[in-house]
């Protein structure tokens, strides 16, 4: 089969990830990530420096919507302030956990840049991490209308703030583009390897073994930003299908700014939680292949074997779970239980508004 070995996205991803201090360490040939003090002290000013800056940037961005010619309601700036807000301290926290840990990420990074240069991303995979890509890009461009409509108006401090608020705003995005690349470069493992004939199963276990323990070490390592980037994700499609909602029974129309934010936040959370859904299947067909599999070990006759002895047999040594702080799993359950969530949120939603409506109240 195909595959892309240099445009696969992963090593822009990373690339990407160091411009916005997502990986404090330094990576050099052939991508060996290494940290360095230099770059230890250079990451904990800037994060001190944008811990510092935050209140600014959340003052400046709330007084932003009066500089404009469109009057927002009440509704809508508290709406925007508590996404904002949320962005920020999710974005700081993604900082942190990463230059707190940054020596087992620059240890996970080596191990998944040695199993790329094994194993390559194949068409689908490429075409979907370059399609959440594209998403992320379109999210960022989505601001440009509103400066060339409202930017010559705004003072400098303003346009200044506003630009840190789209580096909080892109910081989450390209984290969850990150953890979806990973988690599809072990997905691409599993589904290479049951495509092949098993010729030594004893190697079978020891491939299965160590993948497990890899997706151990990746989900606890990002485990922390995972939660964050699920309920930053989840409140803003929340407060999104409420000012949605909100617009539509007062107004009777279609805000297509909100509709489309929401859109892409549910896109960019479903396509985390599918690939994770999609990996755990994996690992389980490997394992239940390699308990139908006959297994012999070396120094043993095939009587021998299928007699009772006290040589142990090797078997595969668990199932693959994205377990997120113990709170929840991802997989397609957990999409259903926010889906269901979200429906009634705007049932309630519309029960109240046409309430309103009935009393006058609207």
């Amino acid at each position: 089969m195909l595959r892309f070995p240099h445009v696969c996205g992963l090593c822009l991803l990373l690339k990407y990830w160091q411009i916005l201090a997502l990986a404090p360490f330094r990576t050099s040939e052939p991508m060996v990530a290494r940290c360095q003090r230099w770059m230890t002290l250079i990451a904990v000013f800037r994060w001190l420096l944008l811990t510092s800056m935050a209140p600014f940037v959340l003052w400046k961005s709330a007084a932003m919507y009066e500089a404009t010619n469109v009057r927002h309601s009440m509704v809508f700036k508290t709406i925007a302030l508590a996404t904002m807000t949320g962005d920020v301290c999710i974005s700081l926290a993604l900082l942190g956990n990463h230059l707190w840990n940054r020596r087992e990420l620059a240890n996970l990074v080596n191990d998944l840049a040695r199993l790329h240069r094994r194993r390559r991303l194949s068409w689908w995979s490429t075409l979907f991490l370059w399609l959440k890509l594209l998403l992320s890009l379109y999210d960022l461009l989505c601001s440009v209308p509103f400066l060339k409509g409202a930017g010559g108006r705004l003072p400098w401090s303003q346009l200044v703030a506003y630009g840190v608020q789209l580096y909080f705003q892109h910081v989450a995005s390209v984290y969850g583009n990150g953890i979806f690349g990973g988690i599809l470069l072990m997905l691409e493992c599993y589904n290479q390897l049951e495509r092949e004939e098993p010729t030594n199963l004893a190697r079978l276990l020891q491939k299965e073994y160590s993948w497990l323990r890899l997706i151990q070490r990746f989900v606890k390592l990002f485990q922390l930003g995972i939660f964050l980037l699920v309920l930053g994700s989840f409140v803003n499609i929340m407060v999104n299908i409420y000012a949605f909602m909100s617009y539509y029974v007062s107004l009777h129309g279609v805000p297509l700014t909100i509709s489309n934010n929401c859109l892409v936040l549910a896109i960019q959370l479903y396509a985390v939680i599918l690939a994770a859904h999609l990996c755990q299947v994996r690992s389980a067909k490997l394992r239940k292949k390699c308990l139908q599999l006959e297994y012999v070990p070396e120094g043993l006759t095939q009587e021998q074997a299928m007699a009772s002895t006290p040589f142990p047999v090797l078997t595969p040594t668990g199932n693959v779970k994205f377990r997120i702080l113990g709170v929840f799993i991802l997989d397609n359950s957990f999409w259903l239980f926010v889906v269901s969530y979200a429906m009634n949120f705007i049932v309630v939603i519309l029960q109240t508004s046409f309430e309103h409506i009935n009393h006058g109240e609207i």
